[in-house]
């Protein structure tokens, strides 16, 4: 899911051993107000067993903390892993398998309720017992397998002793990642007994600056401040007391809205028609990045037509990439690959050249003449668009093709259902975490494939791509060899057509104008710190 400010950043940090030292990127000016109003357009959930949009990036890294994070600040540096609810970074083994933390003393709920060591343990088993998107993170923990099939007893590979505030983690295999993983806010500890259902009306006590105090699903939420929360090493105290957020699915009235002051800030994309005079009229408001994203097409290899190569390829031939960029106003460049070019991994391929006479070829050749086909998108900002475009594309080569456009709010949910069987779609990726493994293991993994809320939307299920994946996420370190084995394994993915990748997406934040974007930073995974910034006067 996840995902900078500049364009130009190497975002394969290695996990400083930070062991808790004061934060880096301090806010100039940084004072206290009273509320900062926010327009978006959706939000999926709001509990962090759940929650995997950027929409609700923000909102659950601000209430849940982890036992690690990242350093604070803008650039390559913010990448960097350092302890957050644990005392320090956790010691490994020489194996690579068993990782020892210690909860710092004295951490509390929002409710008041002390934190313990066995919150950890019950926060991981709770994301199998409500089949989260994040469990494949956790599969490599001893025990976790049988826990996922079961869901009765315990996950053996996590000690925790709430005497000590120690934390064990065994696990199978060792995983280059795992530091990564306990970053996640799947990993934030909640209190034992927290319902193994969503709780996004129904927050759950918070462990960060801020509590989710309501919540109306496609109307609105609100974030206040935490009476419990105490300043961090690495989470530094905050600005507004109350965060205000409004669902507002036209990009046009959210921009409207900021512009006129109902709003401080538009997350949304400024709509391409509109981008230019925004630019000139209001260019001090404007923030354009580049996160770590890739959009593609995901093919559905269990279900005709797409389970024939040729027909995938004929896809990517099909597609004019460049049509894409011209869909959002030029921000954006043209892509063949799964990673993004801000990734050392990152090796440019140029293997599907637009080709619309020979993808039409490529249906004949598969006998797909006429296959009906659905091309599922939401009703979001970039999303439609592309699904319309995809869908033309579809029928000049041969194939019956019909659009399905559903609400944001259930998109992916939807998708990443098994029994919908769905063919073929848009969807996005920005980075959870700046490592390959996030990219290949969580999206085209075939052992990671799930029944509900499965990433893996085109099932992808090669043997040798599965094997690669494997033996990479045992080297824990990033040389150039293992960085050009990746890249190998980014063109072997494109090889076998399992994606049609189309653009990496830039992004804009606009703001009000008594917002003072000298507090303005875009971390290089968290996007713009909401938490953090300042009004003028």
């Amino acid at each position: 899911m996840v995902v900078v400010v500049l364009a130009a950043i190497c975002l394969l940090v290695g996990s400083g051993r930070d062991e808790g030292s004061a934060s880096t990127g301090a806010v100039r000016g940084a004072r206290p107000f009273s509320e900062f109003r926010v327009v978006e357009d959706s939000v999926d959930y709001l509990d962090p067993a759940l929650a995997y949009s950027t929409e609700s990036a923000e909102p659950v890294s601000l209430s849940y903390l982890s036992l690690l994070g990242y350093r604070q600040g803008s650039g390559p540096g913010g990448a960097t892993i350092v302890p957050v609810l644990a005392g320090r970074l956790p010691r490994v083994s020489r194996d690579g398998r068993t990782y020892k933390l210690t909860l710092r003393p004295g951490l509390m709920y929002s409710d008041g309720s002390a934190v313990e060591a066995s919150d950890f343990k019950y926060a991981v088993e709770r994301l199998f017992r409500v089949d989260s998107p994040g469990v494949g993170f956790f599969s490599s923990i001893v025990g976790a397998a049988r826990f996922a099939k079961t869901r009765k007893g315990a996950i053996s590979g996590i000690v925790a002793d709430d005497a000590t505030r120690k934390i064990t983690i065994h696990l199978t295999k060792p995983r280059g990642d795992f530091e990564y993983i306990l970053a996640m806010t799947f990993a934030a500890p909640v209190p034992a007994g927290t319902p193994a259902n969503d709780q996004s009306t129904d927050p759950i006590p918070a462990t960060g600056p801020y509590v989710i105090s309501s919540y109306r699903p496609n109307r609105g939420y609100k974030l206040t401040r935490n009476p419990r929360f105490q300043p961090l090493p690495n989470v530094p105290a905050t600005n507004p007391d109350t965060i205000s957020v409004r669902l507002i699915k036209d990009p046009n009235v959210a921009l409207q809205q900021t512009i006129n002051g109902q709003a401080d800030y538009d997350f949304n994309a400024i709509p391409p028609d509109r981008l230019g005079s925004v630019q000139r009229k209001y260019g001090s408001q404007l923030k354009v990045y580049t996160p770590a994203d890739t959009w593609y097409v995901f093919m559905n290899t269990r279900t005709p037509p797409f389970d024939k190569l040729a027909v995938r390829q004929a896809v990517n031939f099909g597609i004019d990439r460049r049509a894409f960029v011209d869909l959002v106003g030029g921000l954006g460049k043209p892509t063949e690959n799964v990673l993004p070019p801000t990734y050392p991994q990152y090796r440019r391929h140029t293997l599907y050249p637009y080709d619309l006479a020979k993808a039409r070829a490529l249906v004949r050749q598969a006998g797909a003449e006429g296959a009906a086909v659905t091309v599922w998108t939401t009703d979001i900002y970039e999303f439609k668009p592309f699904g319309e475009y995809l869908t033309d594309v579809l029928g000049k080569i041969g194939l019956k093709a019909k659009l399905q456009v559903l609400d944001s709010s259930v998109y992916f949910q939807t998708i990443g259902n098994q029994a919908r069987r769905t063919q073929i779609g848009i969807s996005s990726w920005y980075q959870d975490y700046p490592h390959p493994l996030d990219w290949f293991d969580t999206l085209l993994n075939g052992e990671r494939i799930t029944p509900t809320h499965n990433n893996n939307f085109s099932n992808a299920n090669v043997p040798a791509v599965n094997a690669t994946i494997d033996r990479l996420e045992r080297r824990p370190t990033l040389t150039k060899r293992v960085n050009a084995q990746w890249a190998a394994l980014d063109r072997r993915v494109m090889e076998q057509a399992l994606w049609a990748p189309f653009v990496n997406h830039q992004q804009t934040d606009f703001f009000g104008s008594d917002v003072d974007l000298h507090c303005y930073f875009n971390h290089v995974l968290h996007f713009f710190e909401w938490g953090r910034i300042c009004k003028k006067g």
